[in-house]
């Protein structure tokens, strides 16, 4: 008679925890005309882009959005804490591009070879090394790494594979030290380059990315943490029809098409744990969001729109899935927004707010240390709390103490 209303309150419970741990869909809003996000970090409070044609950072902490140049510019990334990142200005200008950086505690700086040409694509999640372009010594336009660790920021310059003339680095392993180019070289076409880094920074190996057959090119745009996989497109960005692809060590860096939605458009912008994203275009040219599986990759997609059905209400689209957290939780884009009527960046919580169903201290099970670490923060409230606001509801509270509680003694 007694095991009842036990069984009850577990239901209850169960379905309270359901409804806290959801995943969550946020529009984050611009300063006029519309907005795109190209970088998050890995508590999803630090979202960086571009708004009405200017460099943001949605600071969802403070709830408001720091313009970080005021004119023509786009930010590119930020590192995990989202204490820097990088971006470029004059992003539509070829030949007046110029690199920058931002801190949280130094605003804004410009860095070599300001004034002259440069731009920034992708950064570690250590905030150390960033990858972009950047106009070399002797007077060409190269991919470029910044070394942030050193002050001032230290440039160098790369003219990787045979006789290359021009080129740019789009993404960069998390060490630092494997780069993804698109090039230009005598008899080259319009292909990629992989290549690695000694750790003085001189080049150990290099390999080139090709296109898919009877494609007319391809751009490699990012690279997995471990510079195993380079993801892009491959057919003619410039004019015709290209595709979302892929590159591996593990098949000699052939290239290979990825499922798409049948649209002649489409892009993969990043790669996270195996998981990738990017967009497609349907048969009917319309942009969406998509995702793919590392090991399906090649034959089967994701509609994000699908998925997350749930979450985008009257109308709203996810037209583009452009970068991940470095934890790969978060996913930042640009989508259509229903309720405002406007092309909008969002940020898409994949996991939901729970700390891991409870596992507060991220070791793979649910104990004792997990229970007091509630305990001990308990009442505690704001917008920078750690993970034992396990719901992120802004206070530590019951809900945190029966996340755990239900969830004790899991994966250990």
């Amino acid at each position: 008679m007694r095991k009842a209303p036990f069984l009850l309150s577990l239901a209850f419970v169960g379905t309270l925890l359901s409804s806290l741990n959801a995943q969550q869909l946020f529009w984050l809003g611009t300063i006029g005309g519309s907005s795109s996000a190209t970088g998050v970090s890995n508590d999803g409070l630090t979202v960086v882009g571009e708004a009405n044609g200017n460099a943001v950072v949605w600071d969802r902490a403070a709830n408001t959005i720091i313009t970080v140049y005021n004119g023509s510019s786009a930010m590119s990334g930020c590192d995990a804490t989202g204490e820097i990142a990088v971006g470029l200005v004059n992003p539509g200008y070829y030949s007046y591009q110029t690199p920058f950086m931002w801190t949280r505690q130094a605003g804004f700086q410009w860095l070599p070879p300001y004034p002259n040409f440069g731009w920034c694509a992708d950064i570690t999640p250590s905030g150390a090394i960033v990858a972009g372009k950047a106009r070399s010594p002797s007077g060409d336009n190269l991919p470029a790494l910044w070394d942030l660790r050193q002050d001032p920021p230290v440039l160098r310059t790369y003219a990787v594979g045979v006789g290359m003339s021009a080129g740019e680095a789009y993404g960069i392993s998390d060490d630092g030290r494997t780069i993804v180019v698109f090039g230009h070289g005598s008899g080259w076409g319009y292909r990629g380059v992989v290549f690695r880094l000694k750790p003085d920074f001189t080049v150990d190996w290099w390999s080139y990315l090709m296109p898919i057959s009877g494609h007319y090119g391809c751009v490699p745009r990012d690279i997995s943490e471990d510079g195993s996989v380079a993801v892009g497109n491959s057919g003619n960005i410039w004019g015709g029809s290209y595709y979302p692809a892929m590159w591996r060590a593990s098949n000699n860096w052939a290239p290979e098409l990825l499922a798409n939605l049948g649209g002649s458009a489409g892009e993969a912008w990043d790669i996270r744990g195996g998981v990738i994203i990017g967009f497609s275009t349907t048969p009917s040219g319309e942009r969406r969001a998509v995702r793919w599986q590392l090991g399906t990759a090649t034959t089967q997609v994701e509609d994000l729109n699908q998925t997350y059905a749930a979450l985008l209400t009257n109308g709203s689209v996810l037209r583009s899935a452009n970068a991940f957290s470095a934890n790969g939780r978060y996913i930042v884009g640009w989508g259509y927004n229903a309720a405002t009527g406007r092309d909008e960046a969002f940020l898409l919580d994949t996991q939901g707010c729970a700390s891991e169903n409870g596992d507060v201290d991220a070791n793979g099970c649910v104990d004792d240390a997990d229970l007091l670490a509630v305990l001990f923060n308990f009442g505690n409230s704001g917008s920078t709390l750690g993970r034992e606001d396990t719901n992120c509801d802004g206070i530590v509270d019951d809900a945190d103490l029966l996340t755990v509680l239900f969830n004790f003694g899991s994966g250990c």
